[in-house]
């Protein structure tokens, strides 16, 4: 995870904003390298968790410790692991992918709402394989959920576009919180213009980005994202603790 953001960061090293499609390129770039995060943390999460499980089925048959030891045991080593990652991750990718340097809250917003995905998405494979009897059918699984949460984030289509009865997966897909944060935090103060390239004229670098957006995203909602983001992993979590407690794969 050193070497992921040097590459992905080197892309757009030294890119100025001139052109909406300058612009267009640096937001699907954020999409694209915080996408990428956040599936590896789930997809590397597998394989470890699936290997712990057997562990923790033993220690209950012995009557060690309780699932919610093993549960709490599990989100605090992942919190930790996943603030030393984020922070390497988007130290690494922030600056040289040129974005703001110069509005503080920007780049703390970025690391927050970074950090907090990484987590939820570790905590999502965590329970898929508690929940599944299979780590083959976790990751497929898995694969098939952040498919989904991608889709309906609002990047590739707006909620606007939308039919009606698609709109509940934008509601509750977590890269939709995860990203208007990123997004509105990065560029709603940005009033310099950039050229238009289908009409020719200028137009603010924030305006651009929010008719891009269809004025779905807004600044308003930053905080509200990441509360909401955190309930999303707290009731992970709670459904983490039910799957260790009532769910057990083990065969005789």
């Amino acid at each position: 995870m050193v070497v992921v953001p040097l590459i992905f960061g080197s892309v757009f090293h030294g890119m100025e904003l001139t052109t909406s499609m300058d612009v267009l390129s640096q937001l699907t770039f954020i999409f694209v390298a915080t996408s990428f995060l956040c599936i590896s943390m789930m997809t590397t999460s597998l394989p470890f968790v699936s290997r712990g499980r057997n562990v923790f089925y033993r220690e209950c048959q012995c009557n060690m410790y309780a699932p919610a030891a093993h549960s709490l045991s599990l989100a605090v080593v992942e919190l930790g692991y996943s603030v030393v990652l984020s922070s390497v991750f988007v130290h690494s990718f922030y600056w040289l992918c040129g974005l703001d340097g110069h509005y503080t809250r920007a780049w703390l917003w970025f690391w927050a709402f970074m950090t907090s995905s990484v987590l939820l998405w570790s905590y999502i494979g965590q329970l898929l394989v508690f929940w599944l009897p299979t780590p083959q059918m976790a990751e497929l699984l898995g694969g098939g959920l952040a498919s989904l949460s991608f889709i309906f984030s609002g990047f590739m289509i707006d909620v606007e576009t939308l039919a009606v009865v698609w709109r509940g997966g934008y509601w509750i897909s977590p890269v939709h919180y995860m990203l208007e944060g990123i997004v509105m935090a990065q560029y709603h103060h940005q009033t310099a213009p950039v050229v238009d390239v289908l009409t020719k004229t200028n137009v603010a670098i924030r305006d651009f980005v929010e008719g891009f957006f269809n004025h779905t995203f807004s600044p308003d909602m930053i905080g509200r994202n990441m509360v909401l983001l955190w309930v999303v992993i707290g009731v992970v979590q709670l459904l983490l603790l039910r799957c260790m407690t009532a769910i057990n794969h083990t065969t005789r």
